[in-house]
């Protein structure tokens, strides 16, 4: 994690998607969808640099050229093709999230929650935290009494979580989210 301070204000600059969050990703990706709206590369990098150090618009605006040029040396990651790990399971304080095992298995209250907040965001990268708390949910190891085999189970659908689900999702690492929801962005 690279630092930098600005007007008594101190921002950090992932380096690697390792260092990365959720958060972070999705203030990037929206930009990356309007990425022809900047008619300058270095309006476009400004707004990066601003959506990777989560700061306002135009908050960074009084970076000097050389500050731009070292902190644009440190975002060579984000041009590296993503091999985003297919994880199963996910602890966050405590209780362990669990991904569906079979995508395809999906429910209608799933994939009716999916496609309303896929309506009703403003781009493809807003829906992603809330498409996330819908899949990936609290569950537990359980163990057949009959083989003994163990297989993870998730709790049961419901809306009623989504928003905490969310806002918790947004704080994690990037790298331990995305390669499960890949099949619904890019339909793989």
């Amino acid at each position: 994690m690279k630092f930098f301070k600005l007007n008594e204000k101190e921002y950090q600059v992932p380096e690697s998607w390792q260092e990365m969050s959720l958060k972070l990703y999705v203030n990037v990706a929206k930009l990356e969808e309007k990425r022809t709206e900047y008619f300058l590369g270095e309006l476009y990098l400004l707004k990066i640099i601003e959506a990777i150090c989560d700061a306002e618009d135009g908050e960074l605006d009084e970076l000097t050229l050389e500050v731009v040029n070292d902190i644009s040396s440190s975002l060579v990651f984000l041009q590296e093709q993503k091999d985003w790990p297919n994880v199963k399971t996910l602890e966050i304080e405590g209780v362990t999230y669990v991904f569906p095992s079979d995508l395809n298995k999906l429910t209608m209250g799933e994939y009716i929650s999916m496609k309303t907040f896929q309506e009703n965001t403003k781009s493809q990268s807003e829906a992603i935290p809330y498409i996330l708390a819908i899949i990936l949910r609290p569950g537990k190891l359980v163990q057949d009494g009959e083989t003994g085999e163990e297989k993870w189970v998730q709790d049961k659908f419901t809306a009623n979580n989504i928003d905490y689900r969310k806002d918790i999702f947004l704080n994690q690492p990037v790298m331990d989210l995305m390669g499960p929801i890949g099949f619904f962005l890019g339909g793989k």
